[in-house]
């Protein structure tokens, strides 16, 4: 799978887990109007939590330890991991994700052309961090 490919499907997958979570919401306000809609609400819950791991993380199919993996070096983690943090998908709680995975990437052992990624990566990351401090935020 290309690098393209990959964050075509971490794209795909963060407007999925946003549709999941909105669904969750949606049959909450409603649960108390019917067994029926508290049933639809359970169901959203079971829905958003079954699938969330493999949709956030879709290299491992949401193994755990799936941090572990990119630190260790894998070659797979660690290309998913510099995809997503390219391409950036924004879904509940993917800003957590996107820290979690720049703190293990630092730290992996990676080719020449991955090393350059990441180095801009860090250097985008700089810059923002940078901008939030010069916005008070």
């Amino acid at each position: 799978m290309t690098s393209d490919e990959l964050k075509k499907i971490m794209l795909d997958n963060a407007a999925e887990i946003t549709r999941l979570h909105s669904r969750i919401h949606a049959t909450y306000a409603l649960r108390k109007e019917s067994s029926e809609k508290w049933q639809d609400w359970e169901k959203a819950c079971d829905d958003f939590h079954s699938r969330y791991t493999k949709l956030a993380w879709p290299v491992t199919s949401g193994a755990e330890g799936w941090l572990d993996t990119i630190s260790s070096g894998d070659v797979d983690a660690v290309e998913a991991a510099l995809c997503f943090l390219e391409c950036r998908p924004y879904f509940f709680r993917s800003g957590y994700m996107y820290k979690d995975i720049l703190r293990k990437i630092r730290r992996a052992p990676m080719p020449p052309e991955q090393a350059t990624r990441l180095k801009v990566i860090l250097e985008k990351w700089a810059l923002y961090q940078q901008l939030r401090i010069r916005n008070g935020r």
